[in-house]
């Protein structure tokens, strides 16, 4: 990976609990080491922007965001700190049975850069430099890949891919050399054939490919689309998600339900990361407006529906009240797929529009 996950090399391959056993204050090295492994995949510094400005300003109060469901009820209010985390979630194993922590510091590195741009650029409005969209971009492209849920979408599939891998190839798979069963192909270069081994520890190696997704598919193309920044007055503002990074096609409820998949190719797409309550960032393939452009609590109550809707299991607010339109579930609009094509059989016998017409009549049988 590149300039994302080069910083803290210096925890590349070290024991931090050999290394603190060497010290007379192991015990609060161990401390330390135990609080870096405990990761946050939404980011305690992102979330800060949501403290609910009511609470309590007391030295016993521990400020707190406020946490819903995708429906909108069983409120709590929750320390950053406290919530979307796991042990090790970024945690790699050395050789020698170690801790490698280095995409845990690089993406803190990241979180540091993004909040000072969101200190300093973005809440006054200022234009921003070339490195201050570096890091905007690059922690858009981190918060859209590093989640829970984007981890266990892309594990599952993962084990799905070995579970028919070792089932086609026999349980002696691992002592055989697969490279030497097949017959000579010019594209074999371009096939990816597994071997023995690439499915040990699926976790780390899931981790690792999403993270390095971010740097180098994702970063280039946000790098590339156009900016804006929506900004509100309004008292409730943007809400985020235990996946703060959102990506919809708002033409795709037109097409067949298989068609629907978003890509950063999509002429459609908008990527969305609120920012605060009072921001929200979106890229487009299109020039939307200005870079900081106002909008009406109908945007900004638009915008909260989208990502509600898009959360894997939690809404994040500023304040206990909320508008029950960001919950609600409507009707499909009159010209989505499903209302053109009430019969469900349809969704069965669909096929492409790309696909061949040799293969149309095969392929609906």
């Amino acid at each position: 990976m590149g300039r994302l996950f080069s910083v803290a090399q210096s925890s590349r391959g070290v024991n931090p609990h050999k290394r603190a056993n060497s010290f007379p204050w192991a015990k609060i090295m161990k401390r330390k080491n135990y609080e870096q492994r405990k990761q946050h995949f939404v980011p305690a510094c992102y979330l800060k922007a949501w403290l609910d400005p009511s609470a309590p300003k007391t030295s016993k109060n521990t400020p707190y965001v406020w946490l819903f469901d995708r429906k909108g009820e069983n409120p709590k209010a929750k320390s950053p700190e406290k919530i979307f985390r796991e042990s090790d979630m970024y945690t790699l194993t050395t050789p020698d049975g170690g801790h490698d922590l280095h995409l845990e510091h690089g993406l803190g590195t990241v979180e540091s850069n993004f909040t000072k741009v969101r200190t300093s650029k973005f809440n006054f409005r200022r234009p921003l430099t070339d490195e201050d969209w570096l890091w905007a971009c690059l922690f858009a492209a981190t918060a859209h890949i590093r989640t829970a849920s984007s981890r266990n979408h892309f594990l599952s599939q993962m084990e799905e891919v070995k579970a028919m891998f070792e089932k086609a190839a026999g349980p002696d798979w691992g002592g055989r050399t697969v490279e030497e069963e097949l017959p000579p192909h010019p594209a074999r270069s371009n096939v990816y054939i597994p071997r023995p081994g690439d499915f040990d520890n699926l976790k780390e190696t899931t981790t690792k490919t999403l993270l390095g997704s971010a740097e180098e598919v994702i970063l280039p193309a946000l790098l590339g689309m156009h900016k804006t920044v929506l900004c509100t007055s309004d008292p409730l503002g943007f809400v985020t998600t235990d996946a703060p990074s959102t990506w919809c096609d708002p033409t795709a409820y037109r097409r067949h339900p298989f068609e629907r998949a978003v890509g950063l190719h999509n002429p459609a797409i908008e990527i969305t990361l609120p920012i605060s309550p009072e921001q929200c960032l979106l890229f487009t393939h299109r020039p939307v407006g200005p870079l900081y452009s106002e909008v009406s609590t109908v945007w900004v109550d638009a915008f909260n529906h989208r990502h509600a809707a898009y959360a894997p299991t939690t809404v994040v607010a500023r304040s206990k009240e909320t508008r029950a339109l960001w919950f609600q579930v409507g009707e499909p609009p009159a010209d989505s797929w499903e209302a053109l094509h009430p019969d469900p059989e349809e969704r069965h016998r669909w096929t492409s529009p790309d696909c061949p017409p040799e293969l149309r009549d095969i392929l609906s049988k």
